[in-house]
């Protein structure tokens, strides 16, 4: 077993303790209530509290209060709670969604491109291709071709590492790009670009 293998019995407890009843008292400043619900909804209760500014009492009040004719509160409290969940996966897909690195490279005022591990220029903007042409006089449209020759002076590998370390806060990073026999030295910022299942690594170039 591997040191990053949970346990079966670790998840079972986990899942078990999450689905087990708390009876809770939550008051806002008309009421207070009773309610029983699973230790995973109250958890979550709690998340859309805090990213919400409210307190319990009055986040549990305000649910309530968009159904007046349901009964049956907790009920209504694990649909709200996952409808706010699914919200949020949406959301985050939407971050993730590929088409975010080209957004993210053509918004840049500057020159700036984005590499795939592969080495692959994933995207760049107009003003990396006039960096180009400005230094080359080259005037073919596919930055991708045979004649150019981009490298950073890090391992793509290790600097996507050293990213995720470091949180994500942009490095400073040597590059050299070549058309021909001719090249041009510069200097990068570099960060992980925010796409789920693949790393991009987003290069804004520091003139």
């Amino acid at each position: 077993m591997t040191s990053d293998t949970v346990p079966a019995e670790t998840d079972s407890t986990s899942l078990a303790k999450d689905a087990e009843p708390v009876f809770r008292v939550v008051e806002d400043q008309e009421t207070r209530r009773g309610i029983r619900l699973e230790r995973i909804y109250w958890q979550v209760l709690r998340n859309i509290a805090h990213a919400t500014a409210q307190r319990p009492g009055a986040l549990v009040k305000s649910i309530i209060d968009q159904a007046p004719g349901l009964t049956n509160t907790t009920s209504l409290l694990r649909v709200y709670c996952l409808k706010w969940m699914i919200g949020e996966l949406e959301a985050t897909r939407r971050l993730a969604d590929p088409s975010l690195v080209i957004n993210l490279i053509r918004a840049s005022p500057g020159a700036a491109f984005a590499l795939g591990l592969d080495k692959r220029i994933v995207a760049y903007n107009q003003s990396f291709l006039n960096f180009v042409r400005a230094r080359f006089s080259y005037t073919e449209q596919n930055l991708t071709g045979k004649d150019l020759r981009l490298a950073l002076d890090v391992h793509l590998a290790d600097l996507a590492q050293s990213l995720k370390t470091n949180g994500n806060a942009p490095i400073v990073v040597g590059f050299v790009v070549g058309v021909g026999e001719r090249r041009v030295r510069g200097k990068l910022n570099t960060l992980l670009a925010p796409v789920s299942g693949q790393n991009v690594v987003l290069c804004y170039v520091l003139l």
